[in-house]
């Protein structure tokens, strides 16, 4: 060893421990206990890593679910406009989603006709572009909007009713959805909506609080408390289905009725 290398040696050691101490007191650890080791070890469990700590100072996952709906509730209800809401949303860490996430997918559209379509979670296609839907999908509601409402899908608007990407595009959990309810909710409170139309059995589920099951949900206008719902097709599913989209426009027609706009041909 070369007369250099001990004191390298020992500095490396020296931030390994400060390390190692920061993390143990974050975790209220006692200095005596050995830190996991082995392959299913994580990175917020390695000696040096750091867990993602929110704004309040709780690192994701740990804090209380009933504390975390409280907490967005309470930042949701104080953005005054959609930029505020949406510096609130990109704060938020109040489920694990935020670790895994790229970027939160906020609403598209002004809303100004009075109908928001809701989207039950981005995936991988949604978080790349920033839209709550992309794609086929989204081409194919464009076309809805545009040749069916005789509207430009600016002047609709579009909300997933969860904020951030799932990992492997899976569906978003009960207790997901619920904590990012008030940032959708407050969404839809700034954007004025008067008519909100859920695409899919899931996304409609889970906004009325009911069985995900399209067929007993669409076809009618519910009136839950806040705007009427007027749950209908998917488009990725009417890609998949041709056959369903004339109980699709069945239910925009339901939608244009409520809004006061004309049917046309």
């Amino acid at each position: 060893m070369s007369p250099h290398d001990p004191p390298s040696e020992l500095a490396s050691l020296a931030r390994a421990l400060a390390r190692e101490t920061q993390r143990r007191g974050w975790h209220g650890q006692k200095q005596t206990e050995m830190a996991p080791t082995g392959p299913e070890t994580d990175a917020g469990s390695m000696p040096g890593a750091q867990p993602e700590v929110s704004a309040t100072g709780d690192p994701p996952g740990e804090r209380d679910p009933a504390d975390a709906l409280t907490r967005n509730r309470q930042d949701a209800a104080r953005a005054t406009n959609l930029t505020e809401l949406q510096r609130g949303i990109e704060a938020c860490r109040a489920c694990d989603l935020c670790q895994s996430r790229k970027n939160p997918v906020f609403a598209k559209g002004d809303g100004s006709s009075g109908v928001t379509f809701l989207n039950l979670a981005p995936g991988a296609a949604e978080e790349a572009c920033g839209s709550p839907l992309a794609g086929p999908p989204g081409d194919l509601l464009d076309k809805i909007i545009i040749q069916g409402m005789k509207l430009t899908p600016q002047k609709t608007a579009l909300v997933s009713l969860v904020q951030c990407r799932p990992p492997e595009d899976r569906a978003p959990t009960r207790q997901e959805v619920e904590l990012c309810s008030p940032w959708f909710q407050r969404q839809v409170e700034l954007l004025k909506s008067r008519v909100l139309v859920p695409l899919g059995g899931p996304c409609a589920g889970s906004l009325l609080g009911q069985n995900p099951d399209l067929k007993s949900l669409r076809g009618r206008i519910h009136r839950p408390e806040g705007p009427p719902v007027v749950p209908t097709h998917h488009p990725r599913e009417l890609l998949k289905t041709p056959a369903a989209k004339a109980a699709c426009w069945e239910d925009i027609q339901l939608t244009m009725k409520e809004l006061g706009l004309p049917l046309g041909t």
